[in-house]
């Protein structure tokens, strides 16, 4: 049974800005301006993560106008590569993707609501984290409507906030001083070897604060004409995103002298106090709040999608199948799973395990754009344009070497994936067929 067609075009933008929008933006360049030396090489490994992402969006925008039903990473590999491929990507989405990264969004959230200055002593650890993920589990399970109108009033009101920030930094162009000379005098040049590895490592870090460009086509299935509307929030949401990320980082790094942002997480809250004093300060600290916030509401309600799908193929149980009560079911599910992984210790250590999973995940499925087709009656039999096609080689490209780096300098992050990819194996072979219709009871 098909899903009602509840959103539009406005909704899915949201949900791409949403998922985009974390906490990476404000924290990423205090490190990449200790690497790369200057504020200018700094805004150019943005530049670069932009288009790398931009081309992703335009490559999953393909992918769903071939195939415009939900279901993500594990439908396309399992359409196009192999149904054992596309299991491997399903599960990497339940037990890393989405649960992982909705955790790790609802921690960084109580950071900024609740900060350990202001804590009371009754006050339980993680307490918030997990209210915020029952709020949008149970809001986006049983409330989807009016908690999708929720998720996009608090993205407005997040933009608000950030463009409120780049006005006022606008107004003191002229008035300020604004710091543009390098950390050291005797910087590498801009083609030594040595700018070229300390800029592919920035990349490497800001990439994921770029993560998500993906997140309209794990809902599809419930798109009003999905073939347009979701390759235009893509495409859409991705470039509002990268021109927001660049004009705001343009403030953070030249707001003071790059010594005093060099290596310090908090470099949007030193350059907002800089620029507009201690209420400026608590208005991007509202905002990274909010945007973590939005993260959680927006992954809540594209994650769940991928189970249905994986219960419709027979891989996961039948309760999960598309019908009436399968978005409430699945959407629960997530957000037990997500709970629970806040209530981890040191779940923190696994971001660049996750990161380098789920990079090398959407990797291969914008490959399958340059396999020979396998179409169905449901895929457009539109042939690709040699600008897509550009598009997803320099997005796989891009991501092997990202993906490559982060597994040169955190070689555990490697071993990682593979025992998920080898746990997510032996489950293939329990499950395959165990969940078909035949086999139900």
């Amino acid at each position: 049974m098909k899903p009602d067609a509840r959103f539009g075009l406005t909704t899915l933008t949201c949900v791409v800005i949403a998922s985009m929008i974390g906490s990476g933006v404000f924290t990423t360049s205090g490190f990449s301006i200790a690497a790369l030396g200057s504020a200018e090489r700094v805004l150019v490994a943005w530049c670069i993560g932009g288009v790398v992402a931009i081309c992703g969006a335009i490559a999953y925008g393909e992918l769903a106008r071939r195939l415009p039903v939900s279901g993500g990473e594990y439908l396309y590999l399992s359409r196009q590569l192999h149904p054992f491929a596309g299991f491997l990507a399903g599960w990497i989405s339940l037990t890393a993707g989405f649960s992982g990264a909705i955790a790790m969004a609802a921690i960084t959230f109580e950071a900024y609501a609740v900060p350990e200055s202001i804590r009371p002593a009754w006050f339980v650890p993680n307490s918030v984290a997990v209210a915020s993920i029952l709020l949008f589990g149970f809001g986006h399970a049983f409330l989807v409507k009016l908690f999708a109108a929720i998720q996009n009033a608090v993205v407005g009101i997040k933009l608000v906030a950030l463009t409120t920030f780049l006005i006022a930094a606008a107004t003191q162009i002229s008035s300020r001083q604004w710091y543009w000379a390098p950390l050291e005098d005797n910087l590498p040049p801009a083609w030594s070897m040595a700018t070229f590895t300390a800029m592919a490592g920035s990349v490497m870090w800001i990439s994921l604060s770029y993560a998500g460009f993906n997140a309209a086509v794990y809902i599809a299935s419930e798109v009003k004409n999905p073939e347009v509307t979701v390759p235009r929030s893509l495409w859409l949401g991705t470039i509002l995103v990268t021109v927001l990320y660049i004009s705001l980082n343009a403030v953070f790094v030249s707001a003071v002298p790059a010594s005093e942002l060099a290596g310090k997480p908090e470099i949007a809250a030193i350059a907002a106090k800089a620029v507009g004093g201690n209420s400026m300060e608590l208005l991007i600290r509202c905002a990274i709040g909010l945007g973590t916030l939005s993260s959680v509401a927006g992954m809540i309600m594209t994650g769940p999608r991928v189970f249905s799908r994986m219960a419709d193929d027979g891989v996961f149980p039948a309760m999960f199948r598309t019908g009436p009560n399968s978005i409430s079911r699945t959407v629960l599910l997530q957000t037990v799973i997500a709970a629970s992984l806040v209530m981890v210790s040191n779940l923190s250590e696994l971001l660049g395990y996750l990161s380098t999973t789920l990079a090398l995940s959407s990797a291969v499925a914008v490959f399958t754009l340059l396999l020979p087709a396998k179409r169905s009656a449901a895929e457009s039999d539109r042939p690709m344009s040699t600008a897509v096609r550009l598009c997803a080689i320099t997005y796989v490209a891009s991501t092997i070497v990202i993906a490559g780096l982060m597994a040169k300098n955190e070689p555990a992050d490697l071993k990682a994936t593979g025992i998920t990819l080898l746990l997510g194996g032996i489950l293939w072979l329990f499950s395959r067929g165990r969940f078909l219709p035949e086999n139900k009871g």
